[in-house]
């Protein structure tokens, strides 16, 4: 865990180190995720205990077939592959580590290093500002003195501040107060000079609406039995209408007025029209998954976009990223993997407690809203997708424990027996269904309380 957040949070500055123009990726990043795949299969033990190795849930695995599968056409597959080996094994990482762990360790580990970063950005601002803030040359004038730390840009540096408020101000477990205000309201300072829009605006409506949901879930929990008939069509109809709603939405006359204006949102919406020029001719299998950008002279970039469009590297939209490399079909995929499923189980569950349950709404409505305007939708080791992907893996291991007789993961210590000890866990099931004395069952409900 402590080596994939290192190689997360400095992925930014990693990445200018590669050969972005063909794709080929920074090496000691590339094998610094081996590594972690590596270690995260040897803890788990799989000639032992094989079953642990399926840790990903399934709707995850049919989203990354449909990107698999976008490789028979991908206009560049080598370099596709490379980027999808990384995405997948990212996935199977994230969710092994934090299984492993438990949501306590895995709520401490991402504290220390989003506390790191923070000092280690503080630092090379104040002592190394040639670096760490954005300087005169051929950068955009109006970027000039903004904080960005070693993050590479502003809005990664926002990006990063941004979830450090939000893991800080939920779930904070046995962490001092006065800790914790430090850290936001260093985090505060750093963002407001990073001047990363995005990211100041949807923190504190993340943090806003992450307390509505938690006043919403106590309603329906208090109307437990007609739950389902209120929850089970609401979800339907949602899923339902993704398709028409982007597939008509996105090649509507007035969502192509709209993005024509060339001053808007900073310039992005030049790029979202070249991308939408190269996505209405191809909206079903599109580029094929990581081969529209950074794939050197290949990239339609350069035939549906003009002039400094042609440079970036990325859509600054992931949902139109996704549109352009796996088309409709996958962009549905992903959403249903990541929003719909996650969103119907958040709904359902009451194996999470309610600090748990607030933080990973708060990452899940702040990452989903921060992709209308940057991308990081499925893509690697993204910042924004790691995080993802741990609150993801933080609501679906609490639904493992309560499953396997740990409801909840207070104190860090109520993982799943059958990770720890699968002879004392079906030991401890036998018992129950003997019908033990009542002495055990006080001695062993009085324990767990106890943990």
């Amino acid at each position: 865990m402590a080596l994939l957040l290192t190689l997360t949070v400095l992925g930014p500055a990693m990445t200018t180190l590669g050969d972005s123009e063909s794709g080929a990726g920074n090496a000691v990043r590339q094998l610094g995720y081996a590594v972690v795949f590596g270690l995260a299969l040897i803890a788990m033990r799989p000639l032992k205990h094989p079953e642990r190795l399926a840790v990903v849930p399934w709707f995850f695995w049919v989203a990354l077939a449909w990107c698999w599968l976008s490789l028979a056409w991908a206009l560049d597959p080598s370099v596709a592959v490379r980027r999808l080996v990384l995405t997948t094994i990212v996935i199977w990482s994230v969710f092994a580590v934090v299984r492993q762990l438990g949501i306590e360790r895995t709520l401490l580990f991402v504290r220390i290093a989003l506390i790191a970063i923070l000092i280690v950005n503080y630092i090379v601002v104040l002592a190394i500002p040639t670096l760490g803030l954005h300087n005169l040359g051929s950068e955009d004038p109006l970027l000039v003195g903004k904080w960005r730390g070693l993050m590479g840009d502003k809005n990664q540096a926002g990006l990063i501040c941004a979830l450090t408020i939000i893991f800080f101000t939920f779930d904070r477990r046995k962490l001092p107060n006065a800790l914790s205000a430090v850290v936001i309201l260093l985090s505060v300072i750093f963002l407001w000079f990073s001047a990363s829009k995005t990211s100041l605006g949807l923190v504190f409506i993340a943090i806003a609406a992450s307390f509505g949901f938690t006043r919403l879930r106590a309603w329906l929990n208090s109307r437990r039995a007609i739950l389902p008939g209120i929850r089970n069509p609401i979800l339907v109809a949602v899923a339902l209408a993704l398709v028409p709603l982007i597939h008509f939405g996105v090649q509507s006359e007035l969502f192509l007025n709209y993005i024509a204006d060339s001053s808007g949102l900073t310039g992005r919406t030049e790029i979202w029209t070249a991308m939408m020029r190269y996505y209405l001719t191809n909206p079903v299998f599109s580029a094929g998954y990581g081969s529209f950008w950074n794939i050197g002279n290949a990239s339609p970039i350069f035939r549906y976009g003009e002039g400094w469009v042609q440079t970036v590297s990325e859509g600054h939209n992931g949902y139109l990223d996704l549109l352009i490399t796996v088309g409709l079909p996958g962009l549905i995929l992903v959403l249903v993997a990541t929003l719909i499923i996650p969103a119907y189980q958040l709904i359902a569950t009451r194996r999470l407690t309610d600090a748990t349950w607030a933080l990973v709404v708060s990452v899940l409505f702040f990452c989903f809203s921060h992709n209308f305007t940057e991308s990081s939708l499925f893509d690697r080791d993204t910042i924004g997708e790691v995080f993802l992907l741990l609150a993801l893996a933080m609501l679906w291991t609490g639904e493992v424990d309560a499953r396997n007789g740990n409801p909840g993961d207070e104190e860090g210590r109520r993982r799943s027996t059958s990770l720890e000890n699968p002879a004392l866990a079906m030991n401890r099931r036998a018992r129950v269904r003997a019908g033990m004395g009542s002495s055990n069952g006080k001695s062993s409900r009085s324990g767990r309380r106890g943990v």
